[in-house]
């Protein structure tokens, strides 16, 4: 489990990574900047959540380098994935690649999200929960006992259309928070 200066660390070099390309000055400022307000709001009885929590208001390092970037007229070296494409190429592999090759597709779903500049902790762990929380739905409706009520057909159609509205809601949530962060 990553303490809470790993986790700070870690940031400050995605960050400076991320702005290689800014002229030294800008740079250092940027490094300056976002390290006083990193020692502002983390105090040494900080828990790992509570950095969490400040580093995602903060937003993304790359976010960050490519705005900075933006505001000295200088181009970051930003992957490109922060990208629309990647956005939704990221998304539609979350949801379909469950379908097409069932652990494979969800497995690189995740690992595309978890990689993605776009979106905070919150979103990564409701998109990597989304199909195991569908698969466990099905499995419930499955094996509950319908012999009482006679009408396994209405509830298995019913837990199929409430799985599928589920899964579009998700990862309608995903493109919106990508969205909103670029």
């Amino acid at each position: 489990m990553p303490t809470p200066d790993t986790l700070i660390a870690d940031y400050l070099d995605r960050l400076r990574q991320a702005s290689a390309d800014l002229p030294a000055g800008s740079r250092a400022e940027l490094m300056q900047d976002i390290g006083a307000h990193l020692a502002e709001k983390v105090d040494a009885t900080a828990s790992e959540v509570q950095v969490r929590r400040v580093l995602d208001e903060l937003g993304a390092p790359e976010e960050i380098a490519a705005e900075a970037a933006d505001q000295s007229g200088t181009r970051s070296s930003a992957p490109a994935a922060g990208g629309l494409a990647y956005d939704v190429a990221t998304v539609l592999v979350l949801l379909l690649g469950g379908f097409v090759i069932p652990l494979l597709g969800w497995i690189a779903g995740v690992v595309l999200l978890w990689n993605g500049p776009r979106w905070n902790a919150r979103h990564k762990w409701a998109g990597t929960l989304i199909w195991p929380g569908a698969i466990i739905l099905a499995l419930v409706l499955l094996t509950a006992d319908h012999r009482t009520s006679g009408r396994l057909g209405v509830v298995v159609v019913t837990g199929v259309a409430a799985i599928m509205v589920g899964l579009v809601v998700g990862f309608v949530y995903l493109l919106r928070a990508a969205r909103s962060h670029r």
